[in-house]
């Protein structure tokens, strides 16, 4: 994985998310000529596979077949990554993961097209397992990433934006993908409804908690760390949750309107935007938002037995906990 972990969680995973990368390059290798090079500029040697780490640790509550976690692991990353290309179109991004978005690299045409291939490719994958759950499971999941999305597009530059509206765009975005990865997980090893019901909370608190760190780090991050296109929050009208902090402390109606007046054309004054943010407290209460949902999903462990893989679950969990990319 490409961020620093838990030396005993990289150990425990190492094996089994080196057979992923590798399924990935196989699967870049088997399309020709141009869908080929699009395939491998997008599946080698890329990526956190954090969604494909909760597919296989929550695989190991009990006995799952191999193959199947595998085939899982693999259909949630390129869901993951069939969404990031469409997201960089969108954002108008020019990097990813240190290199050109392939909007960038390759036009905005090839890079719709390679999203929608991703996609049903995944489906096709997770069909093969003649598992109707787990199929259900990854289409809810979709399309409720599709509908959050829609939803943070429609809502774009309208500056009056709630905080529930926000999380309800998280929950779906980001979370959604995240709490299926794990629920699947559990699924694949034979779990109680309980348990499954658990490990998607764990999960859905942990992809709220990463989406809020993402958005933070839009913010404060540098491209050369992050590996992408940054301030994309802010030249695209939409309102993150230390924005809309830093707004609802806004005491009149001039400062309000100055500050809409600047996301509406930044023209070079982000950086004094991001001093002033900082000044009221606004990325220390979504850093503080975003750890009482880590300490929420470390709650959801308690109904897991005291173990290996409850350690390694907490681990993942505090790792994405400080994260500087």
């Amino acid at each position: 994985m490409k961020i620093a972990i838990d030396q005993g969680l990289k150990e425990s995973l190492q094996s089994e998310l080196t057979r992923l990368n590798a399924a990935l390059e196989a699967a870049a290798s088997k399309a020709d000529g141009f869908l080929g090079d699009l395939r491998s500029y997008v599946l080698i040697n890329s990526g956190k596979r954090v969604r494909p780490a909760l597919v296989i640790l929550a695989s190991r509550l009990g006995i799952a077949d191999p193959a199947a976690v595998q085939t899982v692991a693999i259909a949630v990353e390129l869901v993951h990554i069939a969404t990031l290309v469409h997201d960089d179109v969108i954002d108008k991004a020019a990097l990813r993961r240190g290199r050109r978005t392939v909007a960038n690299e390759h036009g905005v045409d090839a890079a719709v097209l390679l999203g929608d291939h991703i996609y049903t490719y995944a489906f096709e994958l997770a069909a093969g397992l003649n598992n109707p759950i787990i199929l259900k499971h990854l289409a809810r999941a979709t399309s409720l990433m599709c509908s959050g999305e829609i939803g943070q597009l429609k809502k774009r530059f309208q500056f009056d934006l709630t905080e529930a509206e926000y999380y309800s765009f998280l929950e779906k975005k980001t979370a959604a993908l995240f709490g299926t990865s794990a629920r699947c997980g559990a699924i694949l090893a034979g779990q109680s409804e309980k348990v499954q019901d658990a490990m998607e909370r764990f999960a859905i608190h942990l992809g709220l908690a990463f989406q809020i760190t993402d958005d933070l780090l839009d913010l404060t991050g540098e491209e050369s760390v992050v590996g992408k296109t940054l301030r994309t929050d802010l030249l695209n009208g939409k309102m993150t949750l230390p924005l809309i902090y830093f707004r609802d402390k806004l005491t009149s109606s001039d400062e309000s309107r100055v500050l809409f007046d600047t996301l509406s054309h930044p023209n070079g004054q982000m950086s004094d935007l991001i001093d002033r943010m900082k000044e009221t407290g606004a990325l220390r209460y979504a850093d503080e938002v975003a750890q009482r949902h880590i300490d929420a999903a470390l709650q959801e462990l308690e109904a897991l037995p005291v173990g290996e893989v409850r350690s390694h679950l907490t681990a993942l969990a505090e790792m994405l906990n400080h994260r500087t990319a």
